[in-house]
């Protein structure tokens, strides 16, 4: 079984942080290639106007940084529609605050949102993966933690913490026995979203999500992908710029 059946019908796909920017032109872009999508938001507004768009989408109120919550949602998911085989984790909030401006509740919900709320998901559909043989997981990251800007501290903090999440977890995915369950991060670059007006298109950054689920049985499993390419985190940030600029040269 290949990554291209993942555009069978039969697939349903998980969306977080769908009410708007990349999750709501990747809920849009999957529902569109015939996979049954739920999109998961904190807006019911946004999320009803999503679901208007494509009959394929049901939206789903959800705030994933609550894990008895969101096991209780992703339990209806399965009752109702179906198991998961695709999750793309996009929900993020970016505050723009200086480190002695925010209170430590604001600190730790930038945590709870962009780190727990990665990890509530997948906690909840990785073992039917598992058990079905099948599954991809693409986690919307960043290279924040690369360097800092003044006034993203909590956002830089967060997003640097998924590096090593979406590495161990995948460290723990026998790769022989499970060839086809892949979990990877990807930073779609500078996009146009309400965190950023500079960038590409989130439709543009959508079809990148849509590669990583496409990848093929014993495709690379926990890894970091700078828009198509893969690259190495543990390496100095002139490093990482320069196997930027080679592949690019390459390509």
């Amino acid at each position: 079984m290949s990554g291209d059946t993942a555009t069978t019908p039969a697939r349903i796909a998980v969306v977080t942080g769908a009410s708007a920017g990349i999750g709501r032109a990747t809920a849009l872009r999957l529902a569109t290639r015939g996979m049954t999508v739920v999109a998961v938001a904190r807006s019911q507004e946004q999320l009803e106007t999503l679901a208007a768009a494509h009959a394929a989408i049901h939206p789903l109120r959800l705030d994933v940084s609550d894990s008895a919550a969101c096991a209780a949602a992703f339990a209806d998911i399965a009752g109702r529609i179906g198991p998961v085989d695709v999750l793309v984790a996009a929900a993020a909030v970016y505050p723009r605050a200086h480190f002695l401006d925010q209170t430590a509740a604001d600190f730790s919900a930038t945590m709870r949102i962009n780190i727990d709320g990665v990890a509530n998901a997948i906690r909840e559909v990785l073992p039917g993966m598992l058990v079905r043989g099948w599954g991809r997981v693409v986690v919307v990251g960043s290279m924040a933690d690369q360097r800092p800007l003044p006034g993203s501290a909590a956002y830089s903090v967060s997003k640097g913490a998924l590096h090593p999440l979406v590495k161990g977890i995948a460290a723990e995915i026998d790769p022989v026995r499970y060839p086809d369950v892949l979990i990877n991060e990807l930073t779609p670059g500078a996009t146009q979203t309400a965190m950023s007006r500079a960038g590409k298109s989130p439709d543009a950054a959508s079809r990148l999500i849509e590669k990583l689920i496409d990848l093929p049985r014993g495709a690379p499993s926990g890894k970091f992908f700078v828009e198509d390419r893969m690259i190495e985190l543990n390496k100095s940030l002139k490093s990482i710029l320069r196997q930027l600029v080679s592949r690019r040269y390459r390509s």
